[in-house]
């Protein structure tokens, strides 16, 4: 199956991931085409050269995430820098190598699907409301978490590294 042919808007995502209280069978993830990161992905991107980092980097697959996402990293860069032993020349080298890697969605795009979002997300977790209208406001596959509070929430499918390892790789992308 080639992966243009998994294109969807997220106003009918066919993508039959795990929905929310269903536990984890045959059901099968068709490769994503599309797809929202969120901060958990590009935090694991940044500390080690990971899964996470060489799915961002190599494969074929078209990731977003809210604008702000980056700038909610930049106070915690020192430490990032630090955890993951890289120099400030080599932090800065590898933040624009996965910046170039993540399509930014603003929050002009964000905002008509913001109240929706917000609402999924209350009582879940608030605060990854952007990620849920970010998958909302632009043509995706779902979200990329790791995160278990967004896999609770039933409006737009969310995989996990280990499932996206496993459409790639029956997609025919070996890393």
């Amino acid at each position: 199956m080639s992966t243009s042919s998994r294109i969807s808007s997220t106003k009918g995502c066919d993508v039959a991931w795990r929905k929310p209280g269903k536990p984890p069978g045959d059901e099968s993830l068709p490769v994503p085409s599309r797809l929202i990161v969120d901060a958990n992905i590009l935090v694991a991107a940044f500390l080690k050269d990971s899964t996470a980092r060489r799915i961002l980097t190599l494969s074929l697959v078209e990731f977003s995430a809210p604008a702000l996402l980056f700038e909610e990293l930049e106070p915690h860069l020192p430490s990032l820098r630090s955890r993951a032993g890289l120099s400030l020349r080599q932090s800065a080298e590898l933040l624009r190598l996965l910046r170039g890697c993540v399509n930014p969605v603003s929050e002009e795009f964000l905002r008509p699907f913001w109240n929706e979002a917000k609402e999924v997300m209350q009582g879940i977790d608030p605060r990854d409301a952007a990620y849920v209208a970010a998958a909302r406001a632009v043509p995706c596959d779902g979200i990329w978490s790791d995160d278990v509070h967004l896999r609770r929430q039933a409006l737009v499918p969310c995989c996990t590294t280990k499932e996206l390892v496993l459409a790639l790789r029956e997609g025919g992308l070996d890393f």
